[in-house]
């Protein structure tokens, strides 16, 4: 099987996983307050690994975003979850977009007048909901309008050095933007 499918494969298998795993988590009773704060894993800056990302939920023929070298997201500690600060070109004077991290399946709202979806559309009819996978796994879901227009989950590898983002629609879960990201110091 050629790596591309082999890709897709576990993209879909992941996506499997993630709805089991929400709909296992939206029917638990909530959890403690110190497993939804305990992010420690995702926190610092992360660049983007361009040779090892592939940017592809629009399907092959479909017009999807490239990424430059210096994309980087930085988390930072913030009450009781991460400020998510995302910059298209680093360094930049201020973030492109920010987000809360807080996994506890709250549905969030955008911050900022920016839209926090990468595909644009009112701010002010998105939100976003973290939860808690396991202490380096997390899972983002993405509302426009009341309706769930992207499914995420956010991984760091067990070494702390590298963090995976894999993206996808619920219309089409076999294309994914799998971006993977190197620690900086």
């Amino acid at each position: 099987m050629s790596a591309s499918k082999q890709i897709r494969a576990a993209g879909i298998a992941v996506a499997i996983a993630v709805v089991i795993v929400l709909g296992l988590v939206a029917s638990a009773p909530p959890a403690s307050a110190q497993s939804a704060s305990d992010l420690s894993a995702f926190a610092g800056r992360w660049q983007m690994n361009a040779a090892k990302t592939k940017m592809g939920r629009f399907g092959p023929n479909g017009k999807n975003i490239s990424r430059g070298p210096t994309f980087t997201w930085v988390f930072t500690p913030q009450g009781p979850g991460l400020r998510m600060d995302v910059y298209y070109e680093y360094p930049q004077p201020a973030p492109t977009r920010s987000m809360t991290m807080i996994a506890d399946g709250k549905q969030r709202p955008c911050e900022g007048k920016a839209p926090c979806l990468t595909t644009g559309g009112n701010p002010k009819e998105q939100f976003y909901a973290y939860y808690m996978i396991e202490s380096r796994m997390v899972a983002r879901l993405f509302y426009d309008k009341g309706q769930i227009v992207e499914y995420c989950t956010y991984a760091v590898s067990q070494d702390g050095k590298t963090f995976t983002s894999i993206s996808w629609s619920p219309e089409t879960p076999e294309y994914q933007n799998i971006q993977v990201f190197d620690k900086q110091p």
